[in-house]
């Protein structure tokens, strides 16, 4: 009876069922690599990532220099820290591109490329999407815009004007998320009830409809006083549906709020800690579960 080549064997073969072999033999361990580090969608991509580089890697493979099972995680090992740093440096382009739009900023030094990836500029008008990707993505002058476009240098400025002072509002608003979340507190039922939002100290703990309201109060869309219970939130606040970018959802015990920043994901500011994971951060990648919550929203987010 013929013995299974070894991982050594497999990946000296020049041939596509040799790899395939070890693919099959060594997948679902390296999988769990990752899912035991980052989200499950995104442990099936580094999975496969790691896999295309092992297939492309192998021609350089020394059969005894390491195991063949150390040098496809040495390879897993680089994937996932090539992932964090792509992490890490989005981070940093969001919070400059909220740092910028918030602050006003209308020169040319302005990241909004990365405002094209998180998929702001989608519910924009034609022309105002066009010009702001012109002159910020493409780097052209407004003279130049101007006479693509068939249009004044006037309008364009007027369209690129316009169109920034749209996504400032939704991202004035995560801005705040961003900083409460920084803010190094914790949770506590009934936290931050009983005294003005201004007056709440910097590391004070806050239950999820104190930490909404002031959030809301720091963007400037809740007027100054006390906390908003939960309930007051749900009937009160705004207009009642869900947002383009940012929806509140509250209900009689619980409100937390919803960025939809980015086309394809969405964030969920909520300081409640959860049984299972009581360390959640309070700005978190998934939006959840919208049981015994209604959406709320504020005209023009």
């Amino acid at each position: 009876m013929q013995a299974d080549p070894s991982d050594d064997e497999l990946l000296i073969r020049d041939d596509a069922e040799a790899f395939a072999v070890f693919y099959s033999r060594h997948h679902d361990a390296v999988h769990r690599f990752f899912a035991r580090r980052v989200a499950h969608d995104r442990a099936a991509d580094l999975t496969a990532e790691t896999f295309a580089s092992a297939l492309v890697a192998r021609r350089r493979y020394v059969p005894g220099a390491t195991p063949a099972a150390g040098w496809l995680y040495a390879i897993a090992a680089r994937r996932l820290i090539d992932a964090q740093r792509r992490d890490l440096a989005d981070m940093r382009r969001r919070e400059s591109l909220v740092a910028s739009i918030s602050a006003g900023a209308h020169g040319a030094s302005m990241p909004i490329g990365d405002e094209l990836e998180l998929g702001l500029l989608r519910h924009l008008p034609p022309d105002q999407r066009d010009a702001l990707r012109a002159r910020f993505v493409e780097d052209r002058p407004y003279s130049e815009i101007a006479a693509y476009a068939g249009a004044s240098e006037a309008s364009i400025r007027q369209r690129v004007s316009r169109g920034l002072s749209r996504l400032r509002g939704p991202l004035r608003v995560y801005r705040a998320a961003q900083q409460l979340a920084r803010e190094d507190r914790y949770f506590r039922y009934g936290g931050g009830h009983y005294q003005a939002l201004e007056a709440i100290a910097p590391r004070s703990p806050l239950d999820c409809s104190a930490a909404a309201s002031l959030v809301l109060r720091r963007a400037g869309l809740l007027p100054a006083g006390h906390a908003w219970t939960s309930a007051e939130l749900a009937r009160h606040w705004g207009q009642p549906g869900e947002g383009r970018y940012v929806t509140l959802w509250a209900g009689q015990g619980h409100v937390w709020l919803e960025f939809k920043l980015d086309s394809d994901h969405g964030e969920r500011f909520d300081p409640t800690p959860s049984r299972l994971a009581p360390h959640t951060p309070w700005l978190t990648p998934s939006c959840g579960t919208k049981t015994d919550v209604g959406p709320r929203r504020w005209p023009g987010l």
